[in-house]
């Protein structure tokens, strides 16, 4: 397995199967009981219509871990296993990140290495 750090995900395209460019990830979204990693936290693309997305209270793209296909000079999205409102596939984990995107900062845990 090819370790990446997460610092070097950032601004990195995201990119459906499909063709569909659908933002640049802007953070990762961790269960602070277990350290699994939940989603991938996207700025949208500006041309892209979330409102079939799921996203958090500020409009970002919450993109499950799940739904990566590949990571490189961008990372390829299974569309799929995209987390759209009509199709939740893990929705008590998809809360638990909306949860944690929206603490105040302050109250986010820290992790070494993090975005």
């Amino acid at each position: 397995m090819v370790k990446i750090m997460a610092s070097k995900l950032r601004d990195v395209e995201l990119i459906t199967d499909t063709g569909i460019r659908l933002g640049w990830v802007y953070d990762l979204s961790f269960d602070e009981e277990t350290g699994e990693l939940l989603v991938i936290v996207a700025e949208p693309d500006e041309n892209l219509d979330t409102s079939e997305f799921v996203t958090d209270h500020e409009g970002l793209l919450l993109i499950p871990i799940s739904a990566v296909k590949s990571i490189g000079e961008v990372i390829i999205i299974d569309s799929t296993k995209l987390a759209v409102k009509s199709k939740l596939r893990r929705p008590q984990l998809i809360k638990k990140a909306v949860e944690a995107s929206e603490k105040p900062p302050e109250e986010r845990p820290r992790r070494e290495g993090g975005l």
